[in-house]
C-alpha cells in the first residue's frame, strides 16, 4: 500500500469517526444516530460501516485487510484510538545486497562471490503512531552484521529537534590487513572470525530548517581481533587484541539539491567532525568536509563540481583506521582499482554534461497498475576531470608494509567520458572510459551519481 496514501486515508477515516462518535450521545434518539457509527456507550463506539474514499489504486479488500477493526466491532474509544494507531504502521521488508570490495571493477576482476554481503533490512514505520522508524539489519556473507536503530524524528513541539540510538554486531572471516603495491592484502580463516565489532551510538538530531541539519553524536566501539591479526605491524599499533574507544562526532549537511539521488541543480554541503577518546592507544581524529555543485547551463548542458578533503590530526595510525582514496565515493575516476592510504587527502570532481535523452516517461500497455506502468528514464554523455592527492607520513604505514605504494604523496589526475542512465526506484548505471597519469585506460562501471 503507498504509504503517502495510507496516511491520508487512516486520518481521514480517524476525524471521520471521532465527529461522528462525538455528536452522539446516550440521550440522543436513535433516529438521530450517524449510520457510520453507533454509540452504544458514553465511551463506546460501535462500527457500522466503513467507507473509503480517495483512492483510486489500492484495491478495497487491500485496504480493509490492513485495519485491525472490521464492521460490526464495538470498542471502547481507548480501543479504537490504539487500532487505529496500529493500522497506520508499516513494516518493510528490503532485501540488502552489497559488493564488500571497494567497488563492482574490483569484485568483477575475481569474481569472487564470498565478498558478496546479502540479507534483509526490516523497516517499522511509524512506530507507536509518531513516525517514528524501527529498523533491524540482518546481514550475511562477507561483513555479518546483526543489529537495530531506532529513529524519533521530534521531541520537542516545533518539530526541529530528534534523537535516535542503536547498536550493532560485526563479523568478519576475512580481513584487509595491510596495502602492498597500492593493493589491499587480505588474510582469510574460514574457521574462526578474524575481527568481532561491537557498536553502539545515541545522537541528538537538530533541523531549523528543511535545507540544514546538525548532528550530535556519542559512540561506542568495541573491537575484538585474532591474535594472528594483531601481530602484523602497524595493524593495530599496540598489538592488544582488544580495542575499545569513544567517538564524539559532529555532522552538518545543508541540501539544496533539485534531485538527490541524481541532481542536476543545487549544491550540497556535509561537514564531519570526529574524535575519539581511547582506552588503550587508539586515535582517531579528524575533520572532512564535501561541498558539490550543480547548475544548469543552457538548455540540456550541465556542470557539476565536488570538492572533498580530509584531515587528520593524529600522524600515526593503526592500519584498520586510515583510509585514504579509493574506498567508497572517494577515488580519482580511472584509479579505481587502486587504494591511496594516508592521513590527509583533497578530491575535485568536474562533470560536463549533455542531456542526449531528458527525462521522459514510457507506459507500458502490459501493465494494468499505473503505479507500476509509468517508467521515467534519462540518458546523458559526460566528460570528466578528476584531480586527487594523498598525503601520508613517511613512517606510516611501517616501512615493511610501504613496498610499492607509489601513489601516496603524488598528483593524481583521471579524465575520460562517460554515459549515464537513470530510471525510477533511484537507479543510476553508469559506463565511464578513463585514462589516468599512469596512462593505463579502462572502461569501469559504477551504480551511484558521479558527483
Amino acid at each position: 500500500m503507498n504509504r503517502f496514501f495510507s496516511f491520508r486515508f487512516f486520518f481521514s477515516l480517524f476525524f471521520c469517526l471521532i465527529r461522528f462518535a462525538s455528536n452522539c450521545h446516550p440521550e440522543t434518539p436513535c433516529s438521530q444516530v450517524p449510520d457510520l457509527v453507533k454509540e452504544s456507550l458514553a465511551d463506546t463506539i460501535i462500527i457500522n460501516q466503513i467507507s473509503i474514499s480517495g483512492n483510486s489504486i489500492t484495491k478495497r479488500g487491500i485496504i480493509l485487510r490492513e485495519l485491525d477493526f472490521k464492521v460490526h466491532d464495538t470498542l471502547s474509544l481507548t480501543q479504537f484510538s490504539k487500532t487505529l494507531t496500529s493500522s497506520r504502521q508499516y513494516i518493510w521488508p528490503i532485501p540488502y545486497f552489497e559488493i564488500s570490495d571497494r567497488n563492482f571493477n574490483v569484485w568483477y576482476e575475481t569474481r569472487d562471490f564470498s565478498h558478496l554481503t546479502y540479507g534483509f533490512d526490516l523497516t517499522f514505520s511509524n512506530v507507536r503512531g509518531r513516525n517514528e522508524t524501527l529498523k533491524i539489519l540482518t546481514h550475511f556473507g562477507f561483513n555479518q552484521k546483526y543489529g537495530f536503530m531506532y529513529r524519533i524524528p521530534y521531541i520537542n513541539h516545533k518539530q526541529t529537534m530528534g534523537t535516535g540510538f542503536g547498536a550493532a554486531i560485526e563479523l568478519n572471516h576475512e580481513l584487509p590487513v595491510f596495502t602492498l603495491n597500492n593493493q589491499p592484502v587480505f588474510i582469510r580463516n574460514n574457521v574462526k572470525y578474524l575481527k568481532k565489532l561491537i557498536t553502539g551510538f545515541a545522537e541528538l538530531n537538530l533541523r531549523p530548517d528543511i535545507f540544514s541539519t546538525h548532528t550530535f553524536r556519542l559512540a561506542y566501539s568495541y573491537h575484538d581481533f585474532d591474535s594472528s591479526i594483531c601481530a602484523i605491524p602497524g595493524y593495530t599499533l599496540s598489538g592488544q587484541t582488544v580495542q575499545r574507544f569513544f567517538s564524539f562526532t559532529y555532522l552538518y549537511k545543508n541540501d539544496h539539491r533539485d534531485v538527490q539521488y541524481y541532481p542536476l541543480q543545487g549544491y550540497c554541503v556535509d561537514i564531519e567532525m570526529n574524535h575519539s577518546v581511547p582506552y588503550q592507544t587508539t586515535h582517531n581524529t579528524f575533520a572532512r568536509v564535501n561541498l558539490r555543485v550543480y547548475s544548469q547551463i543552457i538548455s540540456k548542458w550541465y556542470w557539476a563540481s565536488g570538492f572533498t578533503g580530509k584531515l587528520c590530526f593524529e600522524k600515526i595510525q593503526p592500519y584498520y583506521l586510515q583510509r585514504g582514496l579509493g574506498y567508497g565515493r572517494d577515488y580519482v575516476r580511472g584509479y579505481e582499482y587502486y587504494v591511496i592510504d594516508g592521513q590527509h587527502f583533497i578530491l575535485l570532481k568536474n562533470n560536463l554534461k549533455f542531456a542526449l535523452m531528458p527525462q521522459r516517461v514510457q507506459k507500458i500497455g502490459l501493465i494494468s497498475s499505473e503505479k507500476f506502468n509509468a517508467i521515467p528514464y534519462a540518458l546523458y554523455l559526460n566528460g570528466f576531470i578528476d584531480l586527487g592527492y594523498v598525503f601520508n607520513y613517511p613512517e606510516n604505514p611501517p616501512p615493511v608494509h610501504d613496498a610499492g605504494n607509489t601513489l601516496e604523496n603524488r598528483f593524481l589526475f583521471g579524465y575520460g567520458l562517460g554515459l549515464d542512465f537513470t530510471t525510477y526506484y533511484d537507479i543510476v548505471i553508469r559506463v565511464e572510459a578513463a585514462l589516468n597519469l599512469l596512462l593505463e585506460p579502462g572502461i569501469y562501471l559504477h551504480f551511484i551519481a558521479p558527483i
